[in-house]
């Protein structure tokens, strides 16, 4: 369903102004059907109101070193091939703000592409098949979130299982932080342990195993000194014994 798949790309990348940890950050569309993907997006991106007050869908950004890092990021982008089919710079509006931008002709040559950009930008990859759009999603120092927008469930899971992220999202997006239930965490250079559920609970806490000889001592630590070729040959005759015999491998 293109027109779902392009609201969720948009929703994605644009919520709270693309300032948010899970956002969109990058879009990859089979070559089948990239055109009206595209141009289902470009619509609805250019009917977004930017404003800092009043009925807005996009705001301001919260920092003026995060505006220089994405005019930087355009630039780079620019320079390396990439056109922006609405949006693409700085707005007139008084204030911090980054026009709504989608991008095409992007490649993991860019740093739009590589680097976080953390702000209202959309750049969209067509790629030929579902193999090479795992493949560029995966080529990534990053990996939090993703989302995966198909009609087959099937498929999805399948896309969604390859993908090296702490979670997917299918046919929605950025929601697993709201499941409470489910862990929330990165892989790769996106954090380090999990919030919320079971995981997320024992990310609290410190494990302690407290291991008891059943043999009150007298076998292990009894027998470790002094050390003898007697015992010696006797441990090797047990290791051959339970990892090289088949009767052994069957008790371990």
């Amino acid at each position: 369903d293109l027109d779902t798949a392009a609201a969720g790309a948009i929703a994605g990348s644009f919520f709270n102004t693309g300032q948010y940890c899970s956002g969109t950050e990058r879009v990859y569309v089979v070559e089948s059907v990239a055109g009206a993907f595209i141009e289902k997006v470009v619509e609805r991106v250019k009917d977004l109101k930017q404003g800092a007050e009043g009925e807005a869908d996009v705001g301001a950004m919260c920092w003026n070193s995060q505006v220089d890092l994405i005019e930087k990021q355009l630039e780079d982008a620019y320079a390396k091939g990439a056109r922006a089919l609405t949006g693409g710079k700085r707005s007139d509006l008084p204030g911090l703000f980054i026009e709504p931008t989608v991008l095409v002709d992007v490649n993991h040559e860019m740093d739009i592409m590589t680097r976080e950009t953390f702000g209202p930008i959309l750049p969209i990859m067509v790629v030929a098949n579902e193999q090479e759009a795992v493949k560029m999603a995966n080529d990534s120092d990053y990996g939090l979130g993703a989302t995966v927008w198909s009609a087959n469930l099937d498929r999805a899971n399948r896309i969604a299982l390859q993908l090296q992220s702490g979670s997917v999202c299918i046919n929605d997006m950025s929601m697993t932080y709201g499941a409470l239930e489910v862990p929330f965490g990165g892989v790769k250079d996106s954090g380090v342990g999990m919030v919320n559920g079971e995981a997320g609970l024992k990310g609290y806490c410190v494990a302690k195993p407290i291991i008891v000889d059943k043999y009150g001592g007298k076998y292990s630590a009894g027998r470790h000194y002094p050390y003898t070729q007697k015992n010696f040959e006797l441990l090797q005759k047990i290791i051959r014994f339970m990892w090289g015999s088949t009767i052994g491998r069957l008790m371990n």
